[in-house]
């Protein structure tokens, strides 16, 4: 029996030992200070004797750039939406370089363009072009455009603002025949192929605010580059493009594109803007919460609200404004009705309806919500809610709530069937969630993951339900019956790697897009459902209009950032857990396996023998890259 015992032993261990993934390539460095992967995928190594770029499938080294080692990853900003990536470094004298990542290639040195000191980095887009402001050796204002495509200078101008303390405070607004700046005192616009001004309007902006963070400052790396890209005004055109709108801290007004003329007069703000909803009803304003310093600074009550102004005249279109309480989550809209949900710094979320006809809060004031909203839906029965802590359906007619109380939850996940059902995890039971009669119905009971843990996540797959959390994966089928079931216990103590899908706009768009009915459950889903977060809208509008505005700078560096987009559409078929193999807690049997969410089947175990492991994921190339040393990077494919 003993011997038996052995020899099971002993074919275990080696059947784990054969299921335990190799290394695709392992690579050496003189010191691995930082690594990154770009939209482009890229990896960006960081270390003492240069800056490299690898070819992530095979660790081929595509270019080296010595005259950048040591390079600290707070100096690292890369473009989002590019393959293009900003180097810049902190102190009085703040220089920005930009490189192509997929070839190594310097596009633009700051330094070589005449500057001195760079205090704004524009991106214009759809120019394929990057504007550059700041002075120059002598301490004179200057302006530059660079052709990111070849790094050429297309412009300079030196005699541009009326003084030469002004501050760009805006993203460029871009047309055709003009590119449109804000400065601390005035609006411009320019011309695209000289940039002379063609005019100008007296209108005073705040200088953004970049929000302190530990070891930040405004002569730090990180201090330089974010506020190099801040901004606190905007512009935007809907409608008629004759017509060119501007909003900052204080007014929202129009201007003619072809003269400069103000449409209406300037409409007074009392919060800065936080989100622009363009509608048949007008265009809806919705403010932010002011900051403590906007407070501090005498600019009124700390407060947000909604506003709808006529796109011709200015008006307000509403006797009174909505008062919003918090900044916007996400929001709804259907028909002549706004669904937003918003939450306060504090932590308190609130939810309100707004009937767009009649310009008011069908909810009288915001609806105050226990726990963080997680869900955001319109169904026949109205207005669907869930937050970790309560499920409702309020009615957009009258804004009371279908459950009086409320569903009372401890932890929630749920998922879409289609626009008539889903099902809801709380309370340790799946239920299954009658959207047209707005009835929730018990399913399956007494859901005990291992480990202590609570579902988080849920997804429809293959008819069935999958709930998952960091170290469970629990498929049922449509009957209600457990089809499988995955486990894998947690390392005892642990910094969790750092879960990685590539950095920046197009990898922040693709794993949005692609994974946030898991992760937000904020339902950003198409047509019935309505729309979304702000920033996920957003990020999304930026990847579509992508190809129409950088492409076309570099079509060749772009090739892959399109590939990795179109793949990220399947990259939430896999579910990536740090565990411990093994029976001790020790070191040797900390790693990650990969298990496939449709059939529950464990790809092969990736071994890191660190307790505390440094890694990253790259979801869209099925990657792991891990740390092992600090001189040495090695990459798993799974």
């Amino acid at each position: 029996m003993k011997k038996l015992l052995s020899s099971l032993i002993l074919t275990m261990g080696l059947l784990s030992l054969f299921a335990q993934e190799t290394p695709a390539w392992s690579k050496k460095f003189s010191k691995i200070n930082w690594y990154k992967q770009t939209d482009a995928g890229i990896l960006i190594v960081g270390s003492n004797d240069a800056l490299y770029g690898v070819d992530p499938a095979d660790g081929k080294e595509l270019w080296k750039l010595t005259d950048f080692d040591g390079l600290k990853e707070d100096n690292y900003d890369p473009i989002a939406g590019s393959p293009y990536v900003a180097l810049v470094n902190g102190g009085f004298s703040r220089k920005h370089y930009i490189i192509d990542a997929t070839n190594g290639k310097l596009i633009a040195s700051s330094k070589d363009l005449g500057f001195g000191n760079v205090t704004k980095r524009i991106e214009a887009k759809k120019l394929g072009a990057l504007l550059f402001y700041g002075t120059n050796s002598k301490g004179k204002s200057m302006l530059t455009a660079v052709d990111v495509s070849n790094g050429n200078k297309l412009w300079e101008q030196e005699k541009l603002f009326e003084k030469s303390s002004e501050q760009i405070v805006s993203e460029a607004g871009i047309l055709k025949d003009g590119i449109f700046l804000a400065t601390n005192r005035n609006v411009y616009k320019l011309s695209p192929s000289t940039g002379e001004v063609l005019w100008s309007v007296e209108i005073k902006s705040d200088l953004p605010v970049v929000a302190p963070q530990k070891g930040f400052s405004a002569f730090s790396s990180k201090g330089a580059s974010a506020a190099a890209t801040a901004t606190s005004a905007d512009f935007f055109q809907y409608g008629d493009s004759s017509i060119i709108y501007f909003w900052n801290q204080d007014y929202l007004t129009a201007f003619k594109v072809a003269d400069g003329k103000e449409v209406w007069k300037r409409v007074e703000l009392e919060s800065p803007v936080a989100l622009v909803l363009h509608d048949s009803h007008g265009m809806l304003i919705a403010t932010a919460e002011k900051s403590a310093e906007d407070i501090a600074k005498g600019r009124g009550k700390n407060r947000a609200g909604l506003y709808c102004y006529d796109y011709a005249t200015g008006t307000n279109k509403w006797k009174n404004e909505i008062e919003l309480e918090g900044d916007i989550v996400s929001y709804k809209m259907n028909g002549s009705k706004l669904m937003l949900s918003t939450a306060r710094d504090k932590g308190t979320n609130y939810i309100s309806i707004v009937d767009l006809d009649g310009g008011k809060s069908i909810t009288k004031k915001p609806m105050k919500i226990k726990g963080e909203a997680q869900d955001l839906q319109i169904v026949p029965q109205g207005l669907y809610y869930r937050t970790n802590e309560e499920i409702n359906i309020l009615n957009t007619e009258t804004g009371e709530p279908n459950w009086k109380k409320g569903f009372k939850v401890n932890g929630s996940a749920g998922a879409n069937v289609d626009e008539k059902m889903g099902y809801v995890y709380g309370n340790s039971i799946l239920y299954k969630m009658d959207f047209e009669k707005g009835d929730l119905a018990e399913w399956i009971k007494d859901i005990k993951f291992e480990g202590k843990e609570e579902p988080n996540g849920m997804e429809i797959k293959n008819g069935g339900v999958l709930l998952t959390s960091s170290q469970n994966l629990y498929m049922y089928s449509n009957d209600g019956k457990l089809s499988w079931h995955y486990f894998q216990k947690a390392p005892g103590r642990t910094g969790a790697g750092k879960f990685f899908s590539a950095v920046g706009g197009i990898a922040a768009v693709s794993m949005a897009a692609a994974s946030a009915a898991q992760s937000a459950q904020m339902s950003y889903a198409k047509g019935y459902y309505g729309s979304t977060s702000p920033s996920l809208d957003n990020a999304i509008k930026n990847q579509n209009n992508m190809t129409s505005a950088w492409g076309s700078a570099g079509i060749s560096s772009f090739k892959s950032i399109g590939r990795r987009f179109t793949a990220s559409k399947s990259t939430n078929d896999f579910q990536a857990i740090l565990c411990n193999f093994g029976d001790n807690n020790t070191k040797e049997n900390v790693g990650i396996v990969c298990i496939n969410k449709n059939d529950g089947k464990e790809g092969k175990r990736i071994v890191f023998s660190d307790k505390d492991p440094d890694y990253q994921l790259d979801e869209i190339d099925h990657l792991v890259f891990f740390k092992k040393s600090n001189d040495e990077l090695v990459v798993y494919k799974y």
